[in-house]
């Protein structure tokens, strides 16, 4: 039987959705997907290996799979992807990516079926203004450049 007093022990996990925010409204998203353990599976900064083109076609093809919705800006780093979203009304961020995490681990899968593709869940942060998304979209296009000073930088290939 666990003890109420260990409780306090274990880290309080941080809400990952905004307060108050309607999710289902037309917006403007930044996303992040790490890869298991942060392994290096698609390349090397700015050469992507053929786990990191699979990553990036599915990434494109999003736009084809969800009616209104629009990739725009992105990037395949080694251990992660970054992206921006624009969703309709309506849309379901947590099912688009979902989706695209399902669509990536299968086509890895037929070339190596042993493989844990990603981590679980996904980082999403709400564009808010016209400041927000030209600061998202300058670190998206600077991460290549950036990749030693990027938080999901690891020293070497794991």
């Amino acid at each position: 039987m666990q003890n109420f007093a260990d409780i306090e022990r274990f880290p309080v996990r941080k809400h990952p959705r905004m307060k108050r925010f309607d999710y289902a409204s037309a917006n403007y998203y930044f996303i992040t997907i790490c890869t298991q353990n942060k392994k290096w599976l698609f390349g090397k900064p700015g050469i992507l290996s053929a786990c990191g083109e699979i990553a990036k076609e599915c990434f494109l093809e999003i736009e084809k799979h969800f009616s209104n919705t629009k990739v725009d800006k992105w990037t395949v780093m080694p251990n992660h992807i970054h992206g921006i979203i624009i969703l309709p009304g309506g849309a379901d961020l947590s099912a688009v990516i979902g989706l695209y995490k399902a669509a990536v681990t299968k086509k890895i899968h037929q070339m190596q079926p042993e493989l844990k593709v990603w981590q679980t869940s996904f980082h999403d942060h709400v564009i808010r203004n016209q400041a927000d998304y030209e600061r998202i979209w300058q670190y998206i296009d600077a991460n290549v450049a950036r990749w030693t000073e990027d938080c999901f930088y690891t020293p070497t290939e794991v």
